[in-house]
């Protein structure tokens, strides 16, 4: 049946005979079908019209209805379950893979939505899945390929094109202007003329554009011309230079922003106002009219360089400048130079403790939380100046580039907005997204996905764990494919060592078996070990060869490797390798791309080998390898007080059928079997065959996770799927408490048949009576037999009659009385009747005369 439910091809044989010459014809081909609407008056015998569970169709139910899906494709046997597509689809493979999600979903089962739109899919409505709107849903104003639900009506676009910011990419980021939220408009570079610090939050108009925080002396919306009081070149040549005015020749300290000419008093010359015009009266005599006389007397103020007035010749100090020799700063200056002068301080008020600022670098004392030289701005990790709120950026979840990593905090925008890495959330970055878990700062994302064998999304971190290091000896492979020899144990566990003086590389050392199948909990820690060398020389392209490979994997197999720098010759030299993905790559790969997480997490759930390279520099003489160890977590309580603790345990929030802690064993089923061949896409079960619930009939919670076979089936059932009543119980397994009743043949208590059988609609037959029984419930006694098995504590025995006194060895089926001979009376016919005698052991009564009675009675009286 199962061959002709599909049929591939049929073939009759053409050649019988290897003598036999000629053409050989076939013809009249004809296959009998029959045909439910065909007038033909033949019928069709032998074909089955079977009765199908729901689910199930066709005339010997080989086919699943729309909606269901045959496992595995498996006909005979095969079962036919519903298609978890959450009424977005209607069909799917024999996984259970949906096919053509529809309403903007996606996924193995419909779960997920498509790129660009958001929603719960499992609502099982059209409008599940609605499209981001970051911030708009026109396309010329989404900024986000994807986004995802916080919560209730709660969205987060998550790829922000650069330029943008927001839970809803609503906002220009830094060193961005324009407004997202306004049909047509989008976020453009703020152009300063490179007269900005870009790293600055808040260097321009998030709105206008306008340069806000000019650096280098530079002013202008753009940043284009030097700032008042400076000139030169602010774009090309960024040679913005003080004009250095005279404050007492310049009628302001403002000059020309090219050529920096200031602009001089009266009698005042020079690029700095700083020559005055001297006016002196002369007297020049008629007979001597070479004789002149110079009233002008020359000032006494070296210390000024000559200024003085040229009315008093009192000298002229600098600006802002005081004491006996123009000496000093006035309050609140600094930088005294004899020319110019000395510099305001321009402490803030708001964040500074005083006005008065450092005399030689200009530096305001700060207050607490603020920052730069005139204190008007936030220090590093506050926000909003001058109230300098503190920003409470996590520094595990916010990006590098708005950190210090010696001060340990973090800086955020002016909004308050922090700078979360790719997988972090929340208002101080210190939440993992959904489908994340394991806040860690060495993490380039912040969290790691979750792995969950690809059948869940859904984990956290688990704590109470800590890490220890596990140890062995080795042995060596030759260039990373094939076992030489084992290598000589100096040490138990903890040294080997390899003499050598012809060796060509590369060696590895082989980890042994222990550090082999899933190391799952050595997730986050460390792979540990002390290496040293003896070469002719210590370089060599063997130095640039892996350091260490490891494969594993199962439905893919790959292998991935570690590059650090190779020791030098003869130091030894001790290694820590994180096991961790952000530096593994991939081996044999065109691109130098980091090892994915869940590719990582796959290899190290079945690790094949782990190899660690023994040869180094040219002319290898001795190598040695030492103090060999991989962390692995365990319950705190299995380790001694002060263990390290184990980061980055995943539990998973398991979908029905699974159980168990992904980093801690492999899954588990409970309610389960896995029995369905699938693909590798991660998110579509990429590390097992996914499990399918146990078909027990509700009879049973577990079964054989290979085969599926029910185990401990209950309420009086066995089989494979607990689909039939146990010997002694009859009925018709649905799933109900009550489908198998106790066989009554014919009492419960009285019953004389260890089986019965369904027959009819609700009745049954009892199939296996007891010798002496018979009837559709072993009822009444068989021909030999009497009793009366009906009634409580009545049963059936075979009947006693004496052979010589009884016609025959039938008896009375109820009282079990035979039928006597004549001359013969008693229950069982093993009496004389009276007026007879004989003997029954010798078959034969005799009738007497009533005289011949008397004779023998008077008889015994004379003879007793």
């Amino acid at each position: 049946m199962s061959v002709l439910a599909d049929v591939a091809s049929l073939r009759v044989r053409a050649h019988l005979n290897t003598s036999v010459d000629g053409v050989l014809r076939l013809s009249s081909v004809s296959l009998a079908v029959a045909d439910p609407i065909s007038r033909s008056a033949a019928p069709a015998p032998d074909v089955e019209q079977c009765e199908c569970p729901w689910g199930y169709s066709g005339t010997s139910c080989e086919y699943c209805i729309s909606g269901f899906y045959r496992v595995g494709g498996i006909l005979f046997g095969g079962n036919c379950l519903q298609c978890e597509c959450n009424d977005h689809a209607t069909e799917c493979d024999i996984n259970g893979v949906c096919l053509g999600c529809s309403h903007n979903t996606t996924g193995p089962h419909c779960d997920q939505c498509l790129p660009g739109y958001y929603g719960d899919p499992t609502e099982g409505t059209a409008e599940d899945c609605q499209r981001c709107a970051c911030p708009l849903t026109l396309a010329s104003n989404n900024f986000s390929p994807t986004c995802s639900l916080q919560g209730p009506g709660e969205i987060m676009c998550d790829q922000c094109e650069q330029g943008y910011t927001g839970t809803k990419c609503e906002r220009c980021a830094n060193g961005y202007y324009g407004n997202p939220t306004v049909a047509g408009q989008k976020c453009s570079v703020c152009e300063c003329n490179g007269n900005v610090d870009p790293s600055e939050p808040g260097h321009c108009d998030a709105v206008t554009g306008e340069c806000l925080k000019c650096v280098g002396h530079t002013s202008g919306r753009y940043c284009e011309r030097c700032e008042d009081g400076y000139f030169g070149d602010a774009v090309t040549a960024k040679d913005c230079q003080a004009c250095g005015c005279h404050a007492n020749g310049s009628v302001s300290s403002v000059c020309n922003i090219i050529t920096g000419q200031c602009d001089c008093r009266a009698n005042v010359v020079g690029d700095k106002c700083d020559l005055y015009i001297v006016q002196c009266r002369i007297t020049v005599s008629c007979a001597h009219p070479t004789n002149v006389n110079f009233q002008c007397a020359a000032c006494d103020c070296a210390h000024t360089h000559g200024n003085c007035n040229a009315e008093t010749g009192e000298c002229i100090c600098p600006p802002h400048t005081r004491g006996e020799k123009c000496e000093v700063c006035e309050e609140d200056h600094w930088g005294h130079d004899a020319v110019t002068g000395c510099k305001p301080c321009e402490c803030s008020v708001d964040g500074s403790n005083s006005s008065q600022c450092d005399l030689l670098n200009g530096q305001c004392a700060c207050r607490p939380h603020f920052a730069s030289q005139k204190c008007d701005r936030c220090a590093l990790g506050y926000r909003k100046f001058p109230e300098c709120t503190a920003c409470n950026c996590n520094t595990n979840g916010t990006r590098e580039d708005f950190c210090d990593d010696e001060l340990e905090v973090c800086g955020c925008e002016d909004h308050g907005q922090c700078v979360c890495k790719d997988n972090v959330g929340g208002g101080g970055c210190d939440e993992c997204k959904t489908g994340t878990f394991g806040l860690w700062g060495q993490n380039p994302s912040g969290c790691s996905p979750c792995f969950c064998f690809g059948v869940s999304t859904v984990c956290e971190e688990l704590g109470g764990l800590v890490r220890v290091p596990v140890s062995a000896h080795l042995f060596l492979v030759s260039s990373i494919t094939s076992l030489l020899y084992y290598i000589y144990i100096i040490s138990y566990f903890t040294h080997c060592i390899i003499f050598a003086s012809s060796l060509t590389g590369p060696y590895y050392w082989r980890l042994p078996q222990r550090f082999q199948g899933s190391k799952l909990l050595s997730y986050g820690g460390d792979l540990s070990y002390s290496v040293a060398f003896a070469a002719l020389d210590g370089s060599g392209l063997s130095n640039y060869e892996p350091q260490v490979l490891i494969r594993g994997g199962h439905l893919k197999k790959l292998v991935i490797y570690m590059d650090m720098p190779a020791p030098e010759n003869s130091i030894r030299t001790t290694q820590r390798v994180p096991l961790t993905e952000h530096k593994w790559k991939y081996f044999n790969a065109v691109s130098e791309k980091a090892v994915s997480h869940a590719d990582f997490m796959s290899i190290l759930s079945n690790v094949e080998y782990i190899f660690i390279k023994a040869s180094y520099g040219t002319g290898l003489q001795q190598s040695r390898i030492s103090n060999i160890s991989m962390d692995t977590a365990v319950e705190a309580d299995e380790a001694p007080e002060g263990t390290p603790e184990a980061r980055l345990v995943e539990a998973c929030e398991c979908p029905p059928g699974y159980a168990g802690l992904s980093l801690f064993w492999y899954i588990f089923v409970l309610h389960g079997t896995c029995t369905t061949q699938v693909g590798l896409l991660f998110g579509a079960w990429p590390m097992m065959q996914p499990c399918v619930p146990c078909q027990c009939n509700n009879h049973s919670l577990a079964c054989d996770l290979d085969t599926g076979k029910c185990l401990g089936c209950q309420h009086n059932t066995t089989g494979e799927n607990c689909n039939v009543c146990t010997p002694g119980y009859y009925g018709q397994v649905k799933g109900s408490i009550s489908d198998c009743s106790l066989c009554a043949c014919p009492l419960h208590s009285n019953s004389f048949s260890p089986t019965c059988v369904l027959e009819g609609v609700g009745d049954f037959r009892c199939d296996a009576c007891k010798p002496g029984y018979e009837g559709r419930y072993c009822e009444r006694c068989s021909l030999g037999y009497y009793g009366n098995p009906s009634e409580p504590g009545g049963k059936c025995e075979v009947c006693q009659c004496t052979e010589s006194g009884s016609l025959h060895p039938v008896c009375d089926s109820q009282t079990g009385k035979c039928e006597c001979k004549a001359g013969v009376r008693g229950h069982l016919c093993d009496q004389c009747e009276d007026r007879h005698v004989g003997n029954m052991t010798i078959v034969y009564c005799i009738r007497i005369h009533l005289k011949f009675v008397v004779f023998m009675n008077l008889l015994q009286l004379i003879l007793f």
